[in-house]
């Protein structure tokens, strides 16, 4: 196989690479940063840990997150990695 063929097929799977693994990790990164810079007090969201919790105050580096009613907790805000769900409404159940 030429050389310039070997090269060709490692570029092309270096490309495939950085288009499959790279380039998504990369855009989810930019969202989880997105978001938070975009939380507020009173948002309900889920750090990395799997804890959910209330917003209750801001600053530049630190989220004041209450867990439990009475319970507030300091992290930072780089563990804060998404928003919780919105719960489902009820549908209301036809019993005869």
């Amino acid at each position: 196989m030429p050389a310039a063929l070997q090269l060709l097929v490692i570029v092309i799977a270096l490309l495939g690479f950085w288009a499959i693994i790279v380039r998504p990790a990369r855009r989810s990164q930019q969202q989880v940063a997105s978001l938070q810079q975009a939380i507020g007090v009173g948002d309900e969201v889920i750090i990395s840990a799997g804890i959910f919790g209330t917003v209750r105050e801001l600053d530049e580096e630190t989220v004041q997150l209450e867990i439990a009613p009475q319970i507030v907790i300091t992290v930072a805000r780089q563990v804060v990695v998404r928003r919780a769900p919105e719960p489902a409404p009820e549908e209301p159940s036809s019993e005869d």
